[in-house]
């Protein structure tokens, strides 16, 4: 080949083909499986422990990607807003100003709202007044 060793080529270069990649659809069946099976709460390392329980080999990486393909998201990976009690007394209070701020004293009537949000994980509150 006159063309490879005229341009200096390496010969690995010239005569490469691409293989094809087979799906697995036996594994990919197997992971969701396992996926449904538990609830949809198994990751990829708990998915890898029980398909080597069942003589299966398959990576973590090839675990995630048949997860990412079908769309499976653990329940633990999605992050959960926990209810915290409060420490107030939540009873219904009368209704006084009933909507009527006109002819009042300044700051006789205080209007705030309470909004939470996530900082660094943790759950704080910021009131606007």
């Amino acid at each position: 080949m006159q063309c490879a060793e005229h341009f200096a080529l390496p010969r690995s270069l010239v005569y490469y083909k691409r293989k094809l990649r087979k799906n697995n659809t036996e594994l990919e069946n197997r992971v969701i499986q396992i996926f449904k099976e538990n609830k949809n709460n198994y990751g990829t390392r708990k998915i890898k422990v029980v398909l080597e329980s069942d003589n299966i080999i398959a990576s973590r990486a090839k675990i995630g990607t048949i997860m990412k393909k079908y769309g499976l998201v653990s329940n633990y990976t999605i992050k959960q807003f926990k209810v915290h009690k409060s420490p107030f007394n939540n009873d219904k209070v009368e209704n006084i100003v009933n909507i009527e701020f006109k002819d009042r004293e300044k700051l006789d009537v205080v209007v705030s709202n309470l909004t939470y949000i996530n900082v660094a994980g943790k759950w704080n509150y910021i009131v606007y007044l």
